[in-house]
């Protein structure tokens, strides 16, 4: 079976517009969490729930207040909270 050669990165601009903002996701969106940038506080706490860069979360819910599935927890998060939270969804390209 020939080898299918996988894309690769063409500039630096790719791999930005594989990331968004948590709360740009849309219900039934799966996506990897690349980077948390909120207060020292709130990231510790986001990290002892288990949102952590490097795990997938599943978006349930994405009105006011996002319902996420985090390693089969539900958790729900704020506006201003999910902003903070950058992810790359599952499918786009890395």
């Amino acid at each position: 079976m020939p080898s299918v050669p996988l894309p690769t990165l063409q500039s630096a601009d790719d791999a930005s517009r594989t990331t968004c903002a948590l709360s740009a996701c849309l219900a039934g969106t799966r996506a990897t969490v690349v980077d948390i940038e909120c207060s020292g506080d709130e990231a510790c706490r986001l990290r002892a729930l288990g949102l952590c860069e490097g795990t997938a979360v599943n978006i349930i819910d994405a009105r006011d207040a996002m319902l996420l599935e985090v390693r089969g927890t539900r958790l729900a998060l704020g506006s201003a909270l999910t902003a903070g939270i950058t992810v790359q969804p599952v499918g786009a390209r890395a």
